[in-house]
């Protein structure tokens, strides 16, 4: 099987959907001999910022001299940045080498999964084939019966901050949610928590107390200083950078620093850490344009907030996709009055919501909205409108396309 064989069968897989549990992910993993039970695994869960989050751990681990796998789901741009050893993705035929294993393992055993099962399976098969020191695991949707929940004694459980979404598989409450989510905090292992609401406290505390497990809490940062290149915060006595934007991300490195703490990482490491990690996609900068993937009520709080600080009497305008089954209305309550026009795009099909519903939402919230039939045709529109900047955010599936757009349309200009 070569990479395009590959990507073509995980690609069947997706019309299976979403399935809750672990039955059929412990029979394939058991008929691939468990390479989960090996490794040294950092599992994370959470409703926003298990991306940033990561990525913190994986540089600072890096910084201390570890080898690092990551796996964080789903992709945006290409596909298998994934799947990251020493920071950078694992090449085609490794991940072409994987999947054949896991078909071939499906028919002898014959075993359904679906796609994130069949993704998950690869990560723990790639993890154990570079023999890391440390592995990263994200979670996807939940917790208790994300495929992930495989891993028997991770050496360390992190949370990061929880909102609603999901809701029809999780929970409609915060504290249901955060229950969830705490399924993956393991008997005697230490867990770690960003801050949180006091419902999700009260879950993640329960969890601990039931798992005997020690709770750790990040800490809240400190005089926190933004500008375009750099943000500084203090935790405790120490001031950190970090380069990646957002108002959000000082959070996700607090938690990120109490992970490496506990995991024994001295302060130094974590200090260069926390400055040399990238992650695209997060309040990334093109030009004029910024690309944030921010898909729930939680997130578009916190780009709301990151807008007010970055792009502060700037002329803005927006363009954003949302699937059906978010909240879009909330999403929409938070972010329309800070944009002077909002061009609206549909995502992929069959989860996309159609431009013109999502047009009505913003027109709902006073927002001068236009649908367009592409996201081509919303940059274009944005691009010939005079504003200073254009936040495109939604759903990750347009970010992908719109970077490539704008990327080529600037190569371009550059030629002329």
């Amino acid at each position: 099987m070569d990479y395009s064989q590959a990507r073509e069968y995980i690609k069947c897989l997706h019309s299976r959907g979403i399935v809750p549990g672990l039955e059929s992910i412990r029979a394939l993993m058991s008929a691939l001999g468990d390479p989960q039970d090996e490794l040294n695994i950092i599992h994370i869960a959470g409703t926003n910022g298990k991306g940033s989050t990561g990525v913190f751990i994986e540089s600072i681990l890096m910084a201390a001299g570890k080898s690092v796998f990551r796996f964080s789901s789903p992709s945006v741009g290409d596909y298998l940045e994934m799947y990251t050893h020493s920071g950078k993705s694992i090449s085609e035929y490794d991940y072409a080498q994987c999947v054949d294993k896991i078909s071939n393992a499906a028919i002898e055993r014959g075993i359904i999964f679906t796609e994130f099962e069949a993704e998950t399976a690869a990560a723990f098969l790639l993890a154990k084939k570079y023999s890391p020191d440390h592995v990263i695991i994200e979670c996807g949707m939940g917790g208790r019966l994300d495929s992930t929940n495989i891993i028997k004694k991770p050496e360390l459980s992190v949370i990061t901050s929880i909102s609603k979404d999901h809701t029809a598989f999780l929970g409609n409450t915060l504290y249901d949610i955060a229950l969830e989510k705490s399924g993956i905090i393991k008997s005697g292992i230490p867990a770690v928590s960003a801050q949180q609401t006091t419902e999700a406290v009260k879950a993640i505390k329960e969890a601990c107390a039931i798992t005997g497990s020690e709770l750790h809490i990040a800490d809240t940062p400190q005089n926190i200083e933004y500008s375009a290149l750099q943000t500084f915060f203090d935790i405790g006595k120490r001031r950190y950078a970090i380069k990646l934007p957002g108002a959000y991300q000082p959070q996700n490195a607090a938690l990120a620093v109490r992970a490496a703490m506990t995991l024994g990482i001295d302060e130094a490491a974590i200090e260069q850490g926390l400055a040399n990690a990238y992650l695209p996609y997060r309040f990334e900068r093109i030009g004029r344009y910024i690309l944030d993937g921010a898909h729930n009520p939680g997130a578009a709080e916190k780009l709301a907030d990151s807008v007010r600080i970055y792009l502060n009497n700037r002329k803005t305008a927006f363009i954003c996709g949302m699937f059906r089954d978010k909240d879009q209305k909330k999403i929409a309550e938070l972010t329309a009055a800070l944009a002077e026009k909002i061009f609206t795009v549909s995502p992929p099909p069959p989860r996309g919501l159609d431009s013109a519903a999502l047009r009505e939402i913003f027109r709902s919230q006073g927002a001068d909205a236009v649908s367009c039939a592409s996201l081509e045709e919303a940059i274009d529109n944005a691009d010939s409108g005079g504003f200073d900047s254009i936040l495109i955010f939604g759903s990750l599936s347009i970010l992908g396309e719109a970077k490539k757009i704008i990327t080529a349309q600037y190569n371009e200009r550059d030629k002329h």
